[in-house]
């Protein structure tokens, strides 16, 4: 796995493997209030619950510095400090975790 922390104390993944990104934490106003957002190669994300750290193998990571990216294959997550998301240029499906709200697109 790739993992990265980003702002909110969210971790995020991308695993070498299967290719499947995601991110688990307090996602503000995502759908449900759900704690975790996941994707994967061949379709778009969709937002649930874990009832604990779902990347917990990834515990206290590196964050990614603002204004960066981190990419593998076809996926690319991002932050600016404040907002984070990520796309997988297959099918320009992705997901974005903002404090003004957490969506899939």
């Amino acid at each position: 796995w790739y993992s990265f922390g980003v702002p909110g104390g969210v971790t995020c993944v991308m695993d070498r493997q299967t290719g499947s990104y995601g991110c688990n934490g307090a996602l503000p106003g995502a759908p449900g209030g759900a704690n975790v957002v996941t994707g994967w190669a061949g379709g778009p994300p969709g937002f649930g619950h874990a009832d604990g750290p779902m990347y917990g193998a990834t515990a206290d990571p590196l964050p990614l510095p603002p204004n960066t990216r981190m990419s593998f294959r076809t996926v690319s997550c991002g932050t600016d400090g404040v907002v984070t998301s990520c796309i997988n240029t297959v099918d320009q499906s992705g997901f974005v975790i903002s404090p003004t709200g957490s969506y899939a697109f």
